[in-house]
């Protein structure tokens, strides 16, 4: 059973962003919500996925995970798409 009442996105910047500053304005609305809230990594702007997107997207996926949220990708391209069939990722990153 889902409990998730609401739904909020959060735009990933393509790779060459800084990760620390990403990573504390997520950290800073995981902070500003009740769990459990649903977390939209908008992914759309990640248009040439690299292994460091996915390592990205995994560890805010864990950081949300270990404060009682759920995230989701919205925006996912067939490049992206392609590359988290490829390395086994598309349940611990859903589309949604």
């Amino acid at each position: 059973m889902d409990r998730t009442r609401t739904t909020v996105e959060f735009d990933v910047p393509p790779h060459h962003a800084a990760r620390p500053a990403l990573e504390a304005r997520f950290t800073a609305l995981l902070d500003a919500h009740d769990p459990p809230v649903r977390i939209a990594l908008l992914v759309g702007n990640v248009l040439r996925p690299a292994p460091g997107d996915l390592h990205r997207l995994g560890r805010l996926a864990v950081l949300a995970r270990r404060t009682g949220h759920q995230v989701v990708l919205r925006g996912v391209g067939p490049r992206l798409r392609l590359l988290l069939d490829l390395t086994g990722l598309t349940d611990a990153l859903p589309e949604g």
